[in-house]
């Protein structure tokens, strides 16, 4: 996650400043909120199922199953109490953080791509039997 970390950070206030400069202090807002809400989102995953599928492969899948619905009802809160409880929606642009959000999740997930095939994975286990 650490290889992720300083380029996410970067891309986030590349599009905070990209946002404060069309939308003013309600892009840069928007941004940042969306920079935060991304990284907790997509970061949240390898946190929590590495472990499980580490501790019982088997229950891996549905762990990923039940942790991808309550990150779906949590983002539909987030965006809910975001827009619409306490006139937060005047503080915040919410073109900036839709697009901040989807160019912070591109560059997150082609970040951790990235991370990825520059990791060794034995995909084989040779026994020790001659053959």
């Amino acid at each position: 996650m650490v290889p992720v970390a300083v380029p996410m950070v970067v891309a986030v206030l590349l599009c905070a400043t990209v946002a404060g400069a069309t939308h003013g202090w309600p892009g840069v807002l928007g941004a940042l909120l969306a920079g935060i809400v991304v990284v907790a989102f997509l970061g949240s995953t390898p946190l929590v199922m590495n472990p499980v599928a580490r501790s019982s492969p088997v229950l891996a899948l549905p762990a990923a199953v039940l942790f991808f619905l309550v990150k779906a009802f949590a983002a539909m809160a987030v965006l809910l109490l975001l827009f619409d409880v306490g006139g937060v929606a005047e503080h915040v642009d919410r073109r900036a953080f839709g697009l901040s959000a989807v160019v912070c999740s591109l560059v997150w997930t082609a970040l951790q791509v990235r991370a990825f095939r520059r990791r060794r994975v034995l995909t084989y286990d040779l026994d020790d039997t001659p053959s």
